[in-house]
């Protein structure tokens, strides 16, 4: 073996014990040290440890992940007579000393800013207040160090093209929706069309809730968390193996609800 594959070798066995003596990899270690020490629920602690093992691992994950993601893993169709851009809030680092929005929120925010600027069309935020504050101190920062303006305006400035507007805060997808139609109506707007633009995970979730309260949506998924490739390391439990698993089950639950909500509403 030479010098160099000797180092990548090292380097692999390296990652593996710390992902293994460290979180979430430990508690795999205390499951299977408790089988080891408990005679009735030894069965319970085995599988829970193959289970967790599992679940935080980024194999796993992506497997999870990817399916959902792919769907919207395409070029974006330009669409001439889109009425806006909806972008959609994804958490904040309140107390930041710059750039305040979350990692999944900073892509969103670059990615429907490049498409207002590309196509000329006004961006509708919507989220919660401190994601509304976080926007707005990051776009201002964006201007101040890279040049970059986007005018913020009002409701009764909707009409100007590729400006940002924030309307009152909402907590979750459905309100979300909720306060863009709205929006739409006072303008005369009854089926709007729009780029609705949040994570490629999201969008499986997002996409049918906004068309059920009237907007034709072209999807614009950005905020991709999977990957074609493979490699040794994906097989070591990790925090963004977990999340991933996560995300996952986090949305299959929303979506289940979602599904339950209109079941029980049309009845």
């Amino acid at each position: 073996m030479d010098k160099g594959a000797l180092m990548g070798a090292m380097y692999h066995i390296q990652n593996a014990i710390v992902s293994m003596i460290t979180p979430p990899g430990i508690f795999v270690i205390l499951f299977w040290v408790a089988a080891f020490y408990t005679g009735k629920y030894r069965k319970f602690f085995i599988f829970g440890g193959i289970l967790f093992y599992l679940l935080s691992t980024y194999y796993v994950g992506n497997k999870l992940v990817r399916p959902i993601e792919n769907r919207y893993n395409k070029p974006l169709a330009e669409v001439k007579d889109a009425d806006g851009i909806v972008l959609l809030g994804a958490g904040a680092y309140t107390g930041s000393s710059n750039l305040p929005v979350a990692e999944g929120s900073f892509k969103r925010v670059v990615y429907a800013v490049m498409l207002a600027r590309k196509y000329n069309l006004p961006i509708i935020f919507s989220g919660a207040n401190n994601e509304i504050r976080a926007t707005r101190e990051t776009l201002h920062e964006m201007e101040e160090g890279i040049g970059f303006k986007l005018p913020e305006v009002s409701e009764v400035e909707f009409d100007r093209k590729a400006s940002i507007l924030y309307p009152d805060s909402s907590a979750n997808t459905i309100q979300n929706a909720m306060r863009a139609i709205d929006l739409f109506h006072e303008e005369g707007i009854d089926h709007p069309k729009i780029y609705l633009v949040t994570s490629a995970i999201h969008m499986n979730r997002a996409k049918p809730l906004f068309e059920e309260y009237g907007f034709e949506v072209i999807p614009a998924a950005t905020d991709f968390r999977t990957r074609s490739d493979i490699c040794y390391c994906f097989f070591n439990p990790s925090p963004e193996g977990i999340h991933l698993s996560y995300v996952a089950v986090h949305e299959a639950i929303g979506s289940l609800r979602d599904m339950l909500k209109r079941l029980f509403r049309h009845k």
